[in-house]
């Protein structure tokens, strides 16, 4: 005997936790965007240490540990005026190339790449966190955190974004007013703490190291590998947001639980009254429980079988 829905009318807090329950499930599903950001996250950690070996041998080959320790000595000694060690995370490599500019006169481009390996290193030429933020995304959302803040205050930089990002920035360690010295926080793990000493001033663009096209390559590769991290992790707040733009639009016409019970049920998602104790310039009639649901669903993340869905990880893997 199948049993009856118990119904009741909705009001803001019910529609506010249907909207959070969806939230949830979307974001947790594997889509596409969610699988894009864990390969994107899984590539950069693959790289992060090849390319630290990669760069350690660029730079003590142009700056030999003899030289270094040379300068150390001297500084011992001299003080400033022996030269100038810095222990750096920053690096400038270049691959010259002969071209020819529009009016066919020789030019030499640079081919200049900039790898900042710190855990805020400016990847997309804005000074902001948005790495940070992507590495640790998921750290940040168990932790009752949001690493969206970025993009959903994009425009309107108000209290509770500036709220916001305060305790984000206090949990990964970029706050300097709290326990700066604490070792759990993310920006102080070992991984994030790497340096080499290199000859010269703290000022990183003031030397600048030759490569071959091979290295510089293979440079090239981790810079885009952090900026896919960077744009996955984008891609993805843009999915979710658009679809909990939707079905929030879509709840304000709904007035009775059994509507969206309708919905949720359409979705494949579990949905029970008790869920709901805790927690449009469109038409109305775009939103009844199956056109929403349509409107929701996304016909490219889902999978029509076990072959599709092993068809697309082969094809995330050869990019």
């Amino acid at each position: 005997m199948q049993t009856q829905t118990k119904d009741f009318r909705l009001n803001a807090n019910k529609r506010k936790s249907l909207v959070s329950h969806y939230e949830d499930y979307i974001r947790n599903k594997k889509s596409k965007v969610r699988i894009a950001y864990d390969k994107a996250r899984e590539n950069f950690v693959e790289l992060q240490p090849k390319i630290w070996e990669l760069i350690t041998q660029v730079v003590r080959k142009q700056q030999p540990q003899q030289d270094v320790d040379t300068i150390n000595s001297m500084r011992a000694k001299y003080g400033d005026n022996g030269g100038h060690i810095h222990d750096d995370s920053c690096f400038y490599f270049t691959c010259p190339t002969d071209e020819k500019d529009s009016e066919g006169n020789k030019i030499t481009n640079s081919n200049e790449i900039h790898l900042d390996m710190k855990l805020d290193a400016n990847v997309s030429n804005s000074y902001n966190n948005d790495f940070a933020y992507a590495y640790y995304y998921d750290d940040l959302k168990q932790h009752g955190l949001d690493p969206d803040l970025e993009y959903k205050w994009k425009d309107k930089k108000n209290p509770t974004y500036y709220n916001t990002e305060s305790q984000v920035k206090e949990f990964i360690g970029f706050s300097r007013n709290h326990n700066d010295d604490d070792k759990s926080k993310p920006i102080n793990d070992p991984f994030w703490q790497k340096t080499i000493p290199v000859i010269g001033t703290s000022y990183c663009h003031s030397r600048q190291f030759q490569v071959d096209d091979i290295t510089h390559s293979t440079l090239n590769q981790f810079r885009i590998a952090q900026q896919e991290l960077v744009r996955t992790h984008e891609a993805m707040f843009n999915y979710i947001n658009d679809k909990v733009t939707k079905i929030e639009q879509g709840l304000k016409s709904y007035t009775k639980y059994s509507q969206a019970k309708e919905l949720f049920d359409k979705l494949n998602i579990p949905l029970n009254e008790s869920m709901l104790d805790d927690q449009s310039t469109m038409a109305l009639s775009v939103f009844s429980p199956e056109n929403l649901a349509d409107m929701l669903t996304d016909q490219d993340e889902e999978f029509e079988s076990r072959e599709a869905k092993i068809a697309h990880f082969k094809a995330l893997q050869l990019n």
